[in-house]
């Protein structure tokens, strides 16, 4: 394969502006952030195939259209990564066994694994080949691989590109609970998929369409401040790093807290307030004081977490996250806890609670 460089058109998404490039061949898409020849030490790297069932019909029963969504979420964090999209149904079998197989785990009641032995087939017979030659042409010899499949790890470490891992969060529903459990136990997949339910371990956060995600900033909840309706938090959270009203009600309506994010950050350093570092925890707490006060709903929710440690799991941010180890600030999860104690002692009520007192 011969990726076209110079051929690539804007593919602007709610997560941000992506560029897509020409591959030459229909069955490989190419997208990134950013010049594809400038990607940086170690970018962040997926090579995701295809899923029409999820990514074009929204089905629930697997986590491949997740997986493809979090990975333009991190890619969009920093500015910068790569995709490639490969028309590999099925695990490479094609669209007419995958439907044979999942039709067989339909009618015996039994997991994707058996179905693909009842069938008489390879669980995986993918190659990677063409991802592997996008990224020599390009001189990229190491990458952060973006995937729970140890195989397109060692795929990838055979074929002289040095990889480390990212994993992908699952959203566990109760279509595709049993599917991501025989990914790991049957296909040796690597899943994070620690029970909830541990009351001894921290909860973690990031993407709002995560488990507690309502924790994330980027979650749909609006909040009203300062006379205005705010599509979220972080809408609310980037338009106060400036005075202008201008820039502040330009940043309200971005379509998307991903793309509120990226406006206040084109304009930060030229139009940024000077005091921005002393005060952002302020409004970062008047932001969540505000979320929690008026949706007793989300309230309820982080009540929920009793004394758990709330971290932002992040490697894209020392201050308000922490990557899991302890290295970073995680000063969100802090101010979370924060509002949490001052739910419990009732020094931030509901509205409702408000006008009975």
């Amino acid at each position: 394969m011969k990726l076209q460089i110079d051929n690539w058109c804007t593919l602007p998404t709610p997560m941000g502006k992506f560029r897509m490039y020409d591959s030459l061949d229909e069955n490989y898409s190419v997208i990134c952030m950013g010049d594809i020849s400038d990607q940086g030490e170690w970018p962040l790297f997926r090579v995701h195939s295809s899923c029409r069932a999820s990514e074009v019909f929204s089905a629930l029963d697997c986590d491949c259209a997740d997986q493809l969504t979090e990975t333009m979420k991190n890619i969009a964090s920093e500015g910068r990564g790569i995709i490639v999209y490969q028309q590999q149904e099925g695990r490479g079998h094609g669209l007419s066994v995958k439907i044979n197989a999942v039709r067989m785990m339909e009618d015996k009641q039994v997991d994707t694994a058996e179905a693909f032995e009842k069938l008489g087939i390879e669980q995986d017979i993918r190659s990677y080949a063409e991802a592997v030659s996008i990224l020599k042409q390009l001189d990229i010899e190491k990458v952060r691989l973006v995937s729970n499949n140890p195989r397109k790890r060692q795929f990838l470490n055979n074929h002289g590109i040095q990889t480390s891992v990212v994993h992908t969060n699952p959203n566990i529903r109760p279509e595709n609970k049993e599917y991501l459990h025989t990914k790991n136990e049957k296909l040796g997949h690597n899943l994070p998929l620690a029970s909830e339910s541990n009351n001894g371990q921290p909860i973690h956060f990031y993407h709002s369409d995560q488990p507690w995600g309502e924790l994330s900033n980027f979650s749909r909840h609006s909040v009203f401040l300062d006379g205005k309706i705010w599509p979220t938090t972080e809408h609310y959270y980037q338009a106060q790093k400036f005075e202008s009203q201008q820039l502040k009600e330009q940043i309200r309506c971005a379509a998307t807290p991903i793309l509120a994010k990226s406006e206040a950050h084109q304009r930060l350093e030229e139009y940024g307030r000077a005091d921005w570092i002393d005060v952002r925890e302020h409004f970062m707490l008047e932001a969540l004081r505000a979320k929690f006060k008026q949706h007793p709903n989300l309230a309820e929710k982080l009540l929920s977490s009793g004394n758990r440690l709330l971290v932002e799991l992040t490697d894209n941010d020392e201050y308000w996250g922490d990557p899991g180890d302890g290295s970073g600030q995680n000063r969100l999860g802090q101010l979370l806890m924060q509002v949490r104690t001052e739910l419990n002692s009732k020094s931030v009520v509901s509205p409702a609670l408000a006008e009975v007192n």
